[in-house]
């Protein structure tokens, strides 16, 4: 049954289309393998928040309807390109770049049978690079959370590195399910290291997805570690983005991504990805936020955090 997802007319047009052609000029994009819907009332840019940056009521008050943030060049360029080059020479260590280009343009190495070689070690071991946890840690990131939380900020330890090579997309999914343990008042960053236009696994939310109470009182009460849940789907809400939209009655969001962007959402927004369809690898890094005063999940703290090591009985 297709849920109602708020959607008026008047969104459906706000949008100004993304990149050079507009929404009705691109190519057909596909998530997980699947062709999208493309089309006004199923496809559209996300809007930038830019012009509330010195309101943080107005902040807030726009979190709750949309769901999400996008602010455009508020992180610091060069923290951002720094991380870049320190993920980038670990992927290069590992022959996971193609050394006929400069190492900052992240051209995927590939293997004789044209596959994308697999990631070396894991995103956490790239997550404690003293570049990377600088920039998520730091400066620009934690005093907006300062500020957009109104007091005193905890991030969690572990920082998730997104290494996507050619042809990788991440299916839908609320992040509530992996870390559901502490406060729901908790906020992912995600953060491109570099660009990450649509042809490179931008990344793509599921306008008003917070606001649906049957998706949130079912799959949202989710925990992937109870062993019966991570056997089921590891997470995540569906591997068909079209149909999953389709379902539900929402649009799925994206833009052309910058280096020093920020994009803001909440637990309970649905996200995914692009196909990534260049020859170059994506970055980004997923960092959660809260109040230090609220509790924590404490699978995602400390200085080696347990993360998903230990699948618990119902």
């Amino acid at each position: 049954m297709r849920m109602d997802c708020g959607l008026t007319a008047e969104l459906a047009n706000r949008d100004q289309g993304i990149g050079t052609g507009g929404i009705g000029a691109m190519a057909q994009l596909t998530s997980n393998g699947i062709p999208l819907d493309m089309a006004p009332d199923a496809f559209g840019e996300l809007r930038e928040s830019n012009d509330l940056l010195n309101d943080m009521s107005a902040l807030r008050e726009r979190m709750a309807e949309d769901g999400y943030l996008l602010i455009r060049d508020y992180l610091d360029l060069e923290w951002v390109m720094d991380a870049r080059r320190s993920v980038l020479e670990v992927l290069a260590e590992h022959e996971m770049i193609d050394e006929n280009h400069s190492l900052m343009e992240a051209r995927a190495a590939r293997s004789d049978n044209g596959k994308f070689r697999s990631a070396i070690g894991s995103h956490a071991a790239l997550g404690k690079l003293p570049a990377v946890r600088k920039l998520v840690h730091s400066g620009r990131m934690i005093d907006f959370y300062a500020a957009f939380l109104g007091g005193e900020v905890r991030s969690f330890d572990f920082v998730w590195m997104r290494v996507m090579g050619p042809g990788r997309s991440s299916a839908p999914h609320y992040d509530i399910v992996y870390m559901g343990r502490g406060t729901t008042n908790l906020y992912t960053s995600w953060t491109p290291l570099g660009d990450a236009p649509l042809s490179d696994a931008a990344l793509m939310v599921l306008e008003n997805s917070h606001r649906l109470e049957q998706v949130k009182t079912t799959y949202g009460q989710m925990d992937v570690d109870k062993k019966s849940n991570w056997k089921k789907t590891g997470g995540s809400y569906g591997k068909d983005p079209a149909a999953i939209q389709k379902e539900l009655g929402c649009r799925w969001l994206t833009t052309d991504f910058r280096a020093g962007d920020l994009l803001v959402f909440s637990m309970y927004t649905m996200h995914c990805s692009l196909d990534n369809r260049s020859d170059r690898i994506r970055l980004s890094s997923d960092t959660r936020y809260q109040l230090a005063s609220e509790p924590v999940d404490e699978r995602w703290i400390g200085e080696n955090p347990i993360a998903h090591s230990v699948r618990e009985e119902e």
